[in-house]
């Protein structure tokens, strides 16, 4: 069956079909970056003045082509599958079965952007030691119930053909697909899920403390299986963001743990005598170090449900994922996917990556590509074979400068709370030279507010007390009794003492130390003495945590779905550095940390009502106060976003798609289908 016939016959879904009508903004930042994209021929400080009076070109990608999509195989498809050589060979020698009963009943479908195979090639990617190879599991497998889509508006099925919710949210049905394998053969059910629920996600050495995300109306979600390929999750109190966060990343944890395999190593299920001489024999202490260890990502042994699995671990050089037999995709014309053969994964520093990219011996990689290093990437793509891809910043690129709104310093706690510092310090910088300084112009000066792409978008906040005004700064300061000075200029504490603040960072953020001196810079001009400490991660870890520091300097929180990680908008994580005791308040129900102030349980209670729906537009909705509230106190404040997320790409890679949204939430690359990526020599 070709390709036209199969998408006549099988519609490929609700976000296909609505791809066309995204809306005006969206095509205008696609239009932007396909200029980018295409139109880019040069090198060098020049070509980045001129990105925005670059002409739009002759031919510019259509929507349709730059993703992928999905669909279900066609009931009279038949089981006339195709494979790649190295397992028809295996096929044929009787060491395998053949492709069709290694295959699901109902194989996902991905439609690549660009062309149907051809299959073999090696990946070649790029890491700074071995837990940072790790990221596999994160980026690249992400192969859970369900997916979002490479632009972030809607989820796809993926393990679960689809799902029922029920009882306004309370109750989650999940219909899975019928025949999948793992890696070593052996058939993927409801009892794998259940073993996650009962036996790792209950197990109290396993997993001390469970997520809230996991809890409703004060009590731990209830899984149960209604049989072999059906999972349904229930809520004591409507759970209207679940949805998502399995989307996001929470599923792929679920289906990751064969129970086949790793129950030989769980205390309910082997004797203790035997247990503890296996511990002893791994040189372990504790059997459930033992048992993450089977389970981790490094042991060749474990079953996978991922497109390439583990066989040559660190400290293998390189490391070595190899293409999983029994993956349960397949492209339109019946290819098992993937395409390529392998994934090599070598350790070097950043810089010696970053040389690596330029001179072309990357395939795909965003991950440790330094922005800094942008006109070198533009200028060596012919001779280094590649092509440089600019994809829509979701919200991670923002830098964000959080002051510590519970500093163990009384004094400067009084000061930070006062929301005019805030803002005076956001009148203080000028954007758009430290957009020129950092970025090459190519940034937008903004707070840290969801993108113009994201449903959630408010133009407002986003440009909220951005405007570089440092008469307005230096009035704010002296109106809330900080103009007293010393002889030098700089402005006293209340208390008579010098006021002096850190911006404080860590060694892993050495990309942007300039973006932290040029902040200190326009800072201490308005009066406000301002230095940056930069510590080794582990020390700043503490500094953080213990309350220490004056001033955070962070990334975003891939704000295009702000409700997934809104630790920006409300102190609702211990990742929200600004308010950490707040935090701390809010995820033990008050009883630790302090109470926030009225504002922020404000926006607690409304996210609280996010939570309680699954109508989506009633969700933004009510971030959209969240955010309002955002704009009147600006507990953080935005430097430079919508920074586009770079890949270096080879030539021959294709159907990597030229336009998509790179973020966390979306598990960037892996919302692109990174098992329809091929190695096409030819067109090299």
């Amino acid at each position: 069956m070709s390709f036209v016939e199969w998408d006549r016959l099988r519609p490929v879904g609700k976000w296909a079909l609505r791809m066309g009508v995204i809306g005006a903004g969206l095509l205008v930042v696609i239009q932007v970056l396909a200029r980018l994209t295409f139109s880019l021929s040069g090198a060098g400080t020049q070509d980045l003045a001129a990105l925005a009076a670059l002409p739009a070109p002759e031919r510019q990608p259509t929507v349709e082509k730059a993703i992928h999509r999905v669909a279900e195989w066609p009931a009279d498809g038949g089981r006339s599958f195709l494979e790649a050589p190295e397992w028809a060979a295996q096929v044929e020698a009787g060491s395998l079965p053949p492709v069709a009963e290694r295959l699901p009943d109902n194989p996902l479908v991905v439609a690549p952007p660009e062309q149907n195979g051809p299959y073999g090639g090696t990946w070649t990617r790029y890491g700074t030691g071995p837990s940072d190879i790790g990221v596999v599991e994160a980026r690249l497998a992400y192969d859970g119930l369900v997916r979002w889509g490479p632009m972030g508006r809607e989820i796809l099925p993926n393990l679960a053909t689809h799902w029922d919710v029920e009882d306004g949210g309370r109750t989650f049905v999940f219909h899975l697909r019928r025949g999948v394998r793992w890696s070593d053969g052996h058939p993927f059910s409801a009892a794998d899920i259940l073993f996650w629920y009962e036996d790792v996600l209950q197990d109290t050495d396993i997993t001390p403390v469970v997520q809230s995300e996991y809890r409703r109306g004060g009590e731990l979600m209830q899984v149960d299986s209604l049989d072999a390929h059906t999972v349904r999750f229930r809520f004591a109190a409507p759970n209207g963001l679940f949805l998502k966060q399995i989307a996001s990343n929470y599923s792929y944890a679920m289906v990751g743990y064969p129970a086949h395999y790793l129950k030989r190593f769980h205390r309910r299920y082997v004797p203790a005598d035997e247990l503890q001489r296996l511990t002893r024999a791994a040189g372990k202490d504790f059997w459930h170090q033992l048992f993450k260890a089977q389970h981790e990502w490094r042991n060749p042994e474990v079953p996978r449900l991922w497109a390439w699995v583990c066989t040559d671990p660190p400290p293998a050089r390189p490391a070595v994922f190899h293409r999983n037999p029994y993956y349960w995709k397949v492209d339109p014309d019946g290819r098992q996917l993937p395409y390529i053969d392998r994934i090599t994964f070598d350790i070097y520093d950043i810089e010696t990556i970053n040389l690596k990219a330029i001179n072309g011996e990357i395939g795909m990689q965003g991950r440790h590509i330094n922005f800094p290093n942008y006109p070198l990437f533009m200028a060596n793509r012919e001779k280094g074979g590649y092509r440089v891809l600019h994809w829509i910043d979701g919200g991670d690129q923002q830098i964000v400068v959080s002051p510590n709104l519970n500093h163990r310093d009384a004094g400067l706690r009084a000061i930070f709370q006062d929301r005019r510092f805030r803002v005076a310090m956001s009148h203080a910088m000028d954007r758009e030279a430290i957009n020129q300084a950092n970025f090459f112009g190519v940034g937008e000066p903004r707070q840290v507010a969801p993108p113009a792409v994201s449903r959630y978008y408010v133009p407002a906040y986003e440009k909220a007390y951005i405007e570089y005004d440092p008469a307005e700064a230096n009035r704010l300061l002296d109106e809330m009794g900080l103009d007293r000075r010393d002889g030098e200029g700089f402005r006293l504490r209340p208390d008579g003492a010098e006021l002096v603040v850190h911006i404080e960072t860590s060694s892993s953020q050495s990309g942007t130390a300039r973006l932290f001196e040029m902040a200190a810079q326009y800072w201490s001009a308005v009066g406000v003495r301002t230095k940056v400490k930069t510590t080794a991660r582990q020390l700043y870890l503490q500094r953080r945590n213990a309350r220490l520091c004056d001033v955070h300097v962070w990334g975003g929180a891939g704000e295009i779905i702000p409700v997934l990680d809104p630790r920006w908008f409300m102190p609702y994580s211990t990742s929200s550095f600004h308010g950490l005791d707040y935090a701390l308040w809010y995820r033990t129900e008050g009883r630790k940390g302090e109470r926030p102030p009225p504002a922020m349980l404000e926006c607690l209670d409304l996210f609280e009502q996010v939570l309680l729906t699954v109508d989506e537009e009633e969700q933004i909705r009510l971030f959209k106060q969240i955010i309002e509230i955002n704009r009147q106190h600006l507990w953080v404040i935005g430097t430079v976003g919508n920074v586009p997320p770079i890949f270096i790409v080879k030539n021959s890679f294709r159907n990597v798609p030229e336009v998509a949204v790179g973020c966390w939430p979306l598990r960037t690359p892996g919302a692109t289908a990174p098992e329809c990526y091929a190695i096409d020599e030819g067109r090299g």
